[in-house]
């Protein structure tokens, strides 16, 4: 009868140990879900470029990021989350907003980031 016991014993232990890893995975997945949500610009945060264009050429924007010369993050005066917008391939900031009418003049302080 000991035998059972201790098979009894081990398939309960294993049955815990699988339950703890499967929850353990869990929280990871959640963990990682909220950073993603926390970090990434969401639906209504994101903007075309002549939205873009429109806010900087009427002030509403105090500065902006600029990474790897593609991605553009517009920061709005009060508010903790940065509008975002996306240039075409080969297209630069400058020459972009200049085509929309909007002369460096306008621009708010910039910040380029490179990798």
């Amino acid at each position: 009868m000991e035998t059972n016991s201790s098979a009894g014993l081990s398939g309960r232990r294993f049955a815990l140990i699988f339950l703890l890893i499967l929850l353990g995975i869990l929280l990871v997945f959640t963990l990682i879900v909220r950073w993603a949500v926390a970090i990434l610009p969401q639906e209504n945060e994101v903007i075309t470029v002549v939205d873009a264009a429109g806010r900087i050429e009427r002030g509403e924007i105090e500065r902006i990021l600029i990474q790897e010369d593609r991605d553009i993050f517009l920061y709005q005066p009060g508010q903790p989350r940065p509008l975002y917008t996306r240039l075409e391939p080969d297209a630069t900031f400058t020459n972009t907003l200049e085509s929309l009418g909007i002369s460096p003049e306008q621009f708010p302080p910039l910040t380029v980031e490179t990798d």
